[in-house]
């Protein structure tokens, strides 16, 4: 259990990401009326009508969730792309937010108080600290204390 909490697979993080926005997206459920029914043109088409490609279908089908790994192309043109495999696209999106993502630096009481958290927690835990110098707000103007992908 303790290795659960020391070892992150960053692009399962981002597909575990986009499975559960997916699910949060499902959970909306679907608004059901006259409109969304398209009533009104199935009266007039009738329902021998293929009604996949009208206006009102594709309106409501660009709606959808739309997940940033998985694909949803058909197969042929999947093969076509070079059948990529949402793990490998995560990957590559890991690497991309290790190297270009610069996010804004700590406010320094809040920095401040995380330094005396990681203190206190090391000291609690009779654990020596491994990087004493370490300061959270000084992540972004130094980048010798970030992650650097392989």
């Amino acid at each position: 259990m303790l290795e659960c909490g020391m070892v992150v697979d960053f692009p399962q993080l981002l597909l575990d990401s986009d499975i559960i926005n997916m699910i949060k997206y499902f959970l909306q459920g679907v608004e059901v009326n006259d409109k969304t029914l398209n009533v009104d043109e199935v009266k007039e088409e009738g329902y021998k009508s293929n009604f996949l490609m009208s206006p009102m279908t594709l309106e409501y089908m660009r709606t959808q969730s739309r997940p940033m790994f998985f694909e949803r192309m058909n197969r042929t043109t999947w093969e076509n792309a070079g059948k990529p495999d949402p793990y490998d696209v995560a990957n590559e999106k890991v690497k991309d937010i290790l190297v270009n993502h610069h996010p804004s630096p700590l406010p320094g009481s809040v920095a401040d108080d995380l330094r005396r958290f990681v203190v206190e927690v090391e000291k609690e835990w009779g654990v020596e600290p491994k990087n004493p110098n370490f300061d959270p707000a000084n992540l972004v103007t130094n980048p010798s204390n970030s992650i650097k992908p392989d």
